[in-house]
């Protein structure tokens, strides 16, 4: 029980409003030091380098690496529910099992799908319709960030496994490492050298290399449970099972949401560079509302994660619920904010009147609807932390990924903004196939779901 010492946020008894908050903050303060070390390449190149450099990197090459880190982000989501659910049991010794069986895969698959982007890059950029004058640089960045898929996963599998302890202190102090360091990079690669992608791109590679040296440092010196050293590499045959049993379904979940957004990018890149750096500004200012929502799902998960493994179903709906009455906050918040300022936000990434009068009309098709995904990160995550990875995938892909790809298909684009309205469609369907689910399931009232 020496992992319960160590922890002390008890999140299985208590207040929930409470308990979420506590965990919500420290989680939102990290996805958004996240995305600040992304706003460092969009806002260096767009401003000091031009609008083709913005283009070229949150373009065709960014549609692409979302996939891929969409898909790992499925495998440390289901890292999180195994260690939650193990921790919410009493049970250290499968704890660290779970830990050094998730390590062995953020390498080995890490490594195969690396090579597999780095050799693909070419034929993908080219299905894609990328320009011609920007897919030299873009092939510079998708490769570089391929090459950093390794330590990326490393980096967020500590993440989520301290998260999925309670532990958010940890987690933010790597965040910060890493945005330290890109930034820094960025600004120093970029802005003084003048290496404009190759120096973003060198950056994110470096910063990525430093975080999982922190991450696998941490859990090397720690004298706890969850001690991890690398010459203990290796996994344990029921726990790689398990992880996989969940990360497969969650990876393709994820990658539903991703895999639309090639051909979202694909659409926009036939209406030429303006619009290309304008949907690439866009999905930065975007991304804040997501820094929200997904820390929203995140603590569900965590929260819903532990309460099930001690066998508390009562307390894991209402966790379900309070995780709406949050997310509805935000909904608010953010749609406000963002159709009264989003002129003035897309200018931090770049100052071409025509390109941000685009972006504009990119973020009203969405920002005004942000309610229609309400359910979708809240009872959806709930979901998750009970680990019905195979609803939840099955789910996105008819809701999601059939959807958008049958609007993106079918409905006439005149417009660099009409390819954005699948969004808030699929955002709907998501959210009602949840809502009855949560409403009307016996799988989250009984102790065992199937």
């Amino acid at each position: 029980m020496l992992l319960r010492k160590r922890y002390k946020k008890d999140i299985l008894n208590g207040n929930i409003f409470e308990q979420m908050m506590l965990l919500f903050f420290p989680v939102f303060l990290g996805y958004i030091l996240q995305q600040i070390y992304g706003f460092a390449d969009a806002m260096v190149l767009g401003r000091f380098v031009g609008k083709e450099a913005l283009a070229s990197v949150g373009g065709s090459a960014t549609a692409i690496i979302n996939v891929i880190l969409n898909v790992i982000a499925g495998m440390t989501a289901a890292m999180t529910v195994a260690v939650a659910q193990n921790y919410g049991r009493g049970d250290s010794a499968r704890v660290n099992s779970v830990i050094r069986t998730g390590f062995y895969i953020a390498t080995v698959f890490g490594g195969i799908i690396s090579i597999v982007v780095i050799l693909a890059s070419p034929a993908l950029l080219t299905l894609m319709k990328e320009p011609a004058e920007s897919i030299g640089t873009s092939l510079i960045y998708i490769r570089l960030y391929a090459a950093a898929f390794v330590p990326y996963f490393i980096y967020q599998s500590g993440i989520c496994i301290f998260r999925a302890l309670g532990d958010n202190k940890r987690p933010n102090y790597f965040i910060i490492i890493t945005a330290v360091v890109k930034i820094a990079l960025d600004f120093l690669l970029a802005g003084v050298f003048r290496l404009g992608v190759l120096g973003t791109s060198t950056a994110t590679f470096l910063s990525y290399v430093v975080s999982a040296a922190t991450v696998l440092t941490v859990f090397q010196l720690t004298p706890d449970i969850y001690r991890y050293s690398l010459k203990d590499f290796g996994y344990d045959k029921d726990d790689l099972k398990t992880i996989m049993k969940m990360g497969a379904p969650f990876a393709i979940q994820n990658a539903t949401y991703a895999l639309p957004g090639i051909i979202i990018q694909s659409k926009i890149n036939t209406f030429g560079t303006d619009a290309i750096a304008a949907f690439s500004a866009y999905n930065h200012v975007d991304n804040l509302f997501w820094c929200y929502s997904n820390a929203v799902g995140t603590v569900t998960v965590t929260m819903a994660g532990q309460n099930y493994g001690s066998r508390n179903m009562k307390r894991v709906r209402k966790i379900g619920w309070t995780a709406v009455l949050i997310e509805e906050t935000g909904v608010i918040l953010y749609g406000v904010a963002f159709t009264v300022f989003r002129r003035a936000l897309l200018s931090m990434f770049v100052n071409d009147a025509d390109v941000i009068a685009i972006g504009a009309s990119m973020m009203a098709v969405t920002s005004t609807k942000y309610f229609l995904h309400s359910f979708v990160g809240t009872t959806g995550s709930v979901c998750k932390g009970c680990g019905l990875s195979r609803f939840t995938s099955t789910v996105a892909v008819f809701t999601v990924l059939i959807t958008r790809i049958a609007f993106l298909t079918f409905y006439p684009h005149v417009l660099p903004s009409d390819p954005l309205y699948c969004l808030p469609l699929s955002w709907g369907l998501t959210s009602i196939v949840y809502l009855l689910f949560f409403l009307t399931s016996k799988k989250l009232k009984v102790t065992d779901p199937s």
